[in-house]
């Protein structure tokens, strides 16, 4: 008789039972997207040809009864996360308590992992194996469940689908783990204020082809993708968008979008842009690739590229632009063609917004890649049959393929999304179409998806009535919103640290603010005190200095950059006098003789009366969490902006200092930024104790 074998979940092979591999214990959480390895598909290809049967566990669970009668939880009902008050922590647990006393007779506790046994001749085992995470796991991991949940979890902004949607949706099994972020409470990146959640569930999973699925559970049902793209599917989505969607998808070519060139696919060679073309625009990692001379007519370009026009052509147009062709990237440019290639970054937010639809390669971290599922497959899903019926693996959403993926960390990336007013995303798993109304990916059954292709007034009518009010949003929130994403991503060349915004300023200056409001980066003419910019304290101690810019603004500084600015009821606002190529001059407050701190063990303001002076208040460094992090000295600050408020309507005034720290005091020679300081005083303590006098300084 044979051994027992298994499919082990660490070296991811068919093992004996009694000769276990040895995985290290890890510490890690299991990561949502991990990639399929190779051997892993031809190793699930080649046990589907033998004869299958359910094992034990499997038998007894009755997948198909979890699809047919379980009532999966109503995600609305859940308080939001980002709250976190104690209300909503006891609300959240008393749901969640309610949910799994009724759910666990439809979930499969698969036990501590390093005792898990997923039979080989089992078609649940194997799909079990297939969604399982790939790395993370450790041996002493538990609490691991199969659980049904509603397929709606898995689409951003399911909060506003009506009632009918939730409670006819099709019903997905997914990992559900507790103690990590795999659960219910999938993290949100659109905050709470948006009245929108972001995708929950969000990674591989199980449902029935929509021809099996029980009756009133098929709404936004599955169906499988192939490994190579059936173009169909763009071609379909992108129609409906320009069709139905009106003016909030609409394109609008500005007159000076004349002045870029663009790839004729059909000839293969860059030409200057014919006029009120459609044409389609990449978005991708270059990693180093560069084409070579005369790789467009040789038909020889880095593959993503090459992707690029195979995929431009099938979606029926005719025109590309890839930065790497359209702009001159000669290496040792003369005056003249510096100038063209300044002007053409420039206008970024033209070209990006111009486009009829931006192709986002996802996969891979260079361009050599490809656009997975043009020449090359993509990861394919696992399809088995239960009781008769079809079953098959659903891709990971596109917002935790995003997180892993190189694309999201590269600078320049950020706003060819941003400014896009289509994308259609490649990832290694999948397509996903999103526009201004609609994120369809291609893995969901738009058959059993209503309204997707609807004219628009009905597919609002599939919203709840007053589900989201767009509120008006400060400036500075929005602004420090992406250039803290944008600060906090990898580029190749520090010279381009301004560069690869540019487009998304030009359209601020265009929209919000008045003309020429931003200088090297920062809105410092509409709004001054946004001199007091940090870094979090997660950048470490001292941030990188990037030389060729000035040091006033985030751009002269490698690392995250973040503001705590906001509140109302200002006074000593900083305010902008001029500026000279990097030099900025500013009217401000500054302490005579300079702020003195002692750190004993805080770091404390002292009001020179006597003796060693009075405490008046604690001040930290950027928005490190204790009072500790400057050392005793006096220091030449200039004050950015000061903050009166009370604790309570009949209590002491107390006082927010915000300081920027420089190397001199601006005076006599420009002064480089150092840091940013806050001061919060005491009660009955006044910034003007110190001495502060108004002066002129110049910054560089």
């Amino acid at each position: 008789m044979a051994s027992p074998t298994r499919l082990c979940v660490f070296c991811r092979r068919i093992e004996l039972i009694t000769q276990p591999c040895n995985p290290q214990e890890s510490y890690s959480l299991p990561k949502v997207v991990s990639p399929l390895q190779p051997h892993e598909e031809t190793m699930l290809l080649g046990l589907q040809q033998q004869p299958s049967v359910l094992c034990q566990r499997c038998s007894d669970y009755d997948i198909v009864r979890a699809f047919r009668d379980a009532e999966a939880m109503d995600g609305r009902k859940l308080p939001d996360p980002e709250r976190n008050s104690r209300e909503d922590n006891i609300r959240y647990h008393d749901i969640m308590d309610e949910h799994y006393k009724l759910a666990d007779n439809y979930k499969m506790n698969l036990g501590t992992m390093s005792s898990l046994v997923l039979k080989p001749s089992c078609p649940v085992c194997r799909l079990i194996f297939r969604i399982l995470p790939r790395e993370g796991i450790s041996p002493s991991t538990d609490n691991l469940k199969i659980a049904p949940f509603r397929s709606y979890l898995q689409h951003t902004g399911w909060e506003m689908l009506v009632d009918e949607y939730h409670s006819k949706g099709a019903i997905f099994l997914g990992l559900d783990h507790t103690a990590n972020l795999l659960g219910y409470m999938m993290g949100s990146r659109m905050g709470s204020d948006s009245g929108l959640k972001q995708s929950q569930m969000a990674g591989e999973s199980i449902c029935l082809a929509t021809s099996d699925t029980f009756p009133g559970r098929k709404m936004g049902n599955g169906k499988p993708v192939k490994p190579l793209i059936d173009f169909s599917f763009p071609r379909q989505a992108l129609e409906n968008c320009r069709e139905h969607h009106g003016t909030f998808c609409e394109i609008q070519k500005p007159p000076e979008i004349r002045r870029i060139r663009v790839i004729d696919t059909l000839h293969r060679t860059v030409i200057p842009y014919p006029d009120n073309c459609d044409y389609l625009a990449l978005s991708y990692v270059w990693g180093g690739v560069m084409p070579a001379e005369g790789a467009l007519e040789t038909c020889t370009l880095p593959q993503t590229i090459e992707d690029a026009i195979t995929v431009t052509k099938n979606m029926g147009y005719r025109y590309l632009w890839v930065d790497a062709l359209c702009i001159d990237q000669t290496q040792n440019p003369n005056p003249q063609q510096r100038a063209e290639k300044e002007q053409q970054l420039r206008m970024m937010d033209m070209i990006y917004s111009s486009a009829t639809l931006t192709l986002i390669a996802m996969a891979g971290a260079d361009s050599n890649v490809g656009l997975l599922g043009v020449a090359a497959p993509r990861s394919p899903q696992l399809t088995e049959t239960v009781a008769g019926l079809t079953l098959f693996t659903v891709p990971p959403v596109l917002t935790a393929e995003q997180a892993v993926s190189t694309w999201s960390t590269r600078a320049w990336t950020l706003q060819e999304e941003i400014l896009s007013r289509r994308h259609l995303f490649f990832t290694p798993s999948q397509l996903e179409f999103q526009c201004s109304r609609s994120r369809i990916p291609e893995s969901l059954d738009t058959e059993t998806y209503p309204g997707w292709t609807s004219p628009l007034p009905e597919i609002l009518d599939m919203l709840v009535p007053g589900a989201y009010q767009a509120e008006s949003q400060l400036l500075s929130d929005v602004y420090w919103l992406i250039t803290s994403d944008y600060t906090s991503r990898a580029m190749t060349n520090d010279g381009d640290s301004l560069n690869a915004l540019l487009g998304v300023l030009n359209v601020w200056e265009r929209t919000l603010l008045p003309p020429g409001s931003c200088v090297w980066g920062l809105p410092v003419k509409a709004h001054p005190p946004c001199l007091g910019w940090m870094h979090p304290r997660g950048v470490g101690a001292t941030p990188r200095r990037r030389p060729a810019f000035p040091s006033w603004s985030w751009t002269g500084w490698a690392g995250e950059g973040a503001t705590g600015m906001g509140v109302v009821g200002r006074d000593m606002t900083v305010e902008v006098v001029g500026v000279d190529g990097k030099e900025l001059e500013v009217e401000g407050w500054a302490v005579e003789g300079g702020l003195g701190v002692r750190t004993e063990p805080f770091s404390e303001v002292v009001v020179p009366r006597g003796g060693e002076g009075e405490v008046m208040g604690l001040v930290t460094e950027r928005n490190f969490l204790h009072p500790n992090t400057l050392r005793t000295g006096r220091y030449d600050v200039l004050v950015v902006e000061r903050v009166r408020y009370q604790t309570r309507e009949d209590g002491p005034v107390f006082e927010k200092v915000f300081m920027v720290v420089l190397d001199g005091d601006g005076v006599g020679r420009p002064a480089q930024r150092k840091t940013t300081i806050t001061l919060k005083t005491e009660a009955g303590y006044g910034f003007e104790c110190l001495g502060v006098v108004k002066r002129r300084m110049k910054l560089v």
